[in-house]
């Protein structure tokens, strides 16, 4: 970014960029956010549309792009701000299209998995600093603010909780008329530390359901702890 130049979602709305360029704008936009005086408050609470769409589709479309960017596979996309049924197209280079069977045009949906308080535990985060996790957040029947209690998970119930929270969302994503050749991207909010072999049992939960096969894949990103699963589907058209 250089400096002096303001960025916002215009900067990629409608835009045809090389992927690892994309990556880039989207990278020095929340750096232009976060750094604002109140950036972080701003990040934390979603303040506006741009903080949402920042955190809830641009950056797990980066996260995409670099894990699918490669030698042979510089592609492009166009990010779509508007109410279409895809928040993002893919123009896979020819000579990629002609010796694998990896489309031309792909089209990418983003959304999040996350738990029904994560709201409250990003204000209490702002707020007082922290909580025990979206979880344990109960509303004061008093003072109508939540209040966030100790809590401990027992045996397997974090992972349980990331599968079903996963799960909700494709179940609902599924009875959507999108596209072929539709990659889902899933931004799964964890309401605990998740551990890799804690993830790899969730995405194993997750793919046995089989509702992943609406899709030409599923991308399920964890962010705080850095995991990443491809489930391939089998929904494309053929030759296109």
């Amino acid at each position: 970014m250089r400096k002096g130049t303001k960025l916002d979602l215009s900067t990629l709305d409608d835009k045809l960029l090389d992927g690892l360029n994309f990556c880039r704008k989207v990278y020095d936009l929340f750096d232009q956010v976060r750094a604002e005086p109140d950036g972080t408050a701003k990040l934390r609470l979603r303040a506006t549309k741009l903080e949402k769409r920042l955190l809830e589709e641009l950056l797990p479309i980066a996260q995409y792009i670099q894990a699918r960017y490669r030698v042979g596979n510089r592609f492009k996309i166009r990010w779509l701000s508007g109410s279409q049924a895809y928040d993002a197209i893919i123009w896979t280079p020819l000579l990629m299209v002609k010796n694998t069977n990896v489309p031309r045009k792909m089209f990418l949906e983003v959304t999040t998995s996350i738990h029904k308080n994560a709201h409250f535990a990003q204000k209490l985060l702002h707020e007082k600093g922290g909580s025990f996790g979206a979880k344990s957040i109960r509303i004061n029947k008093r003072t109508g603010v939540p209040d966030s209690m100790p809590y401990v998970n027992v045996n397997d119930e974090g992972i349980s909780d990331l599968t079903l929270q996963i799960i909700g969302r494709l179940a609902d994503k599924v009875q959507k008329n999108y596209p072929a050749n539709t990659v889902l991207i899933v931004n799964c909010n964890a309401d605990s530390l998740i551990l890799e072999d804690e993830w790899n049992e969730a995405v194993q939960r997750v793919k046995s359901t089989d509702l992943h096969r609406a899709f030409l894949a599923v991308f399920l990103i964890e962010p705080v702890g850095h995991h990443s699963a491809a489930l391939w589907g089998g929904r494309r058209s053929k030759g296109k």
